[in-house]
């Protein structure tokens, strides 16, 4: 049970006492309790009628002092709170129970159903003798058991009692604190408090409801606790071995960079491969048409320059001269009839000049020309 009252304190919160008085608040959490004055509005037990404001007003100081507030329990003094000793024979914790059920009435001066009582032994029946306005009386009326035992020893009880209208009020004050209220309790005169719980006793099934879910959240903190380390404890040898494997494979990082680089150089070499195979698809064989050309070309004819052009693909253009024009006719008929050339047409001739030697003085008129020539379909799609 303590292991649950400390965890409780953990999740819950230490529990906070409000010692309230006509003109004072004293708030106790540890060993520094601190002592307030009420303002004049909250004197002489007027807080219950501005429970909203008191509970603003406690607010702020609480923040001040920086003290949490999430459990707490409020001491009345015996000002706000009914006092009365009994003399009774010597009785069970549950024989006093039936008592203030069915005898307590008598004692207390509120209307039945309108208060809660409870009967404590009272360990300093002396110092209450003084009190003015207490009253100390022989219960007369006992049960028949009671009666039967008169010669039996007296036992001094204290009788205490609340209204249940202040008993709400003083939750609706702990709800303005946003707060759980677990006890109300008051002040012996001497200023020491009563073992008593002023709070109607929950039921049995509440009891066990509450009780239950303390325990399962007390469970579920220490399960999450043994989760976080059973998990902080394999993230841990997961690093290590993880650390241990990269340690291991050190030596091997030079195999590594140089297999992926011969990975890079394969995937350029595949590139440059696919591009001269690209190319060797769709460029002709010039070889045996370089050869056809230079065959069929007539003495007193020449080339002065040959190109491929763009467009259409595959052709020629040969550009020339020739000594007369019917050279010039006999080599586009020879590369028609050399079976290379699927169409040869002239496109453009005329005449020039020619120098033959530095001096100038060797000239002479020879015709230009310019061919287009068009490879054939089968040598288009030639391969190597």
């Amino acid at each position: 049970m303590k292991i649950i009252k400390h965890f409780n304190d953990i999740l819950f919160g230490e529990l906070v006492t409000l010692m309230i008085t006509g003109d004072s608040v004293t708030i106790c959490q540890g060993k520094n309790p601190v002592k307030y004055e009420f303002p004049k509005t909250f004197q002489d037990y007027n807080y219950l009628n501005h429970t909203e404001e008191m509970a603003g007003w406690l607010l702020a100081i609480l923040q001040e002092e920086k003290i949490r507030i999430r459990r707490c329990r409020i001491v009345l003094d015996f000002g706000q709170v009914y006092l009365q000793t009994v003399k009774l024979p010597v009785m069970t914790a549950q024989e006093q129970q039936n008592w203030v059920r069915w005898e307590g009435s008598q004692y207390v001066p509120f209307e039945p159903g309108t208060y809660h009582a409870v009967l404590t032994t009272d360990p300093h029946s002396k110092d209450y003798g003084i009190i003015q306005n207490y009253q100390v009386s022989v219960a007369a009326d006992f049960s028949a058991k009671w009666q039967e035992t008169e010669d039996a020893a007296l036992q001094t009880f204290l009788l205490v009692a609340i209204s249940l209208e202040k008993i709400e009020t003083l939750q609706q004050l702990a709800g303005f604190l946003r707060t759980k209220l677990e006890g109300i309790t008051a002040m012996e005169p001497g200023k020491a408090m009563l073992p008593v719980n002023l709070l109607p006793v929950a039921s049995e099934k509440e009891v066990i409801v509450k009780r239950g879910y303390q325990t399962a959240t007390v469970m579920c903190l220490l399960l999450s606790v043994a989760l976080a380390v059973r998990g902080g404890i394999i993230w841990q040898r997961t690093r290590s071995a993880w650390l241990e494997a990269e340690r291991q494979l050190a030596p091997y990082q030079s195999v590594k960079s140089a297999y992926a680089d011969s990975k890079k150089a394969e995937y350029q070499i595949r590139q440059y491969r696919e591009k001269l195979q690209h190319i060797s698809r769709t460029e002709p064989v010039w070889d045996p048409v370089l050869r056809a050309i230079g065959s069929t070309i007539p003495e007193g004819c020449w080339l002065e320059e040959l190109q491929q052009k763009h467009a259409p693909a595959g052709c020629l253009e040969l550009k020339g001269c020739a000594i007369k024009l019917a050279r010039v006719s006999e080599f586009l008929e020879n590369l028609e009839q050399s079976g290379l050339f699927s169409k040869v047409r002239l496109v453009d001739s005329g005449t020039k000049r020619m120098v033959f030697n530095s001096r100038g003085d060797n000239s002479k008129q020879v015709v230009s020309f310019v061919l287009l020539a068009e490879l054939a379909s089968e040598r288009k799609e030639a391969r190597p």
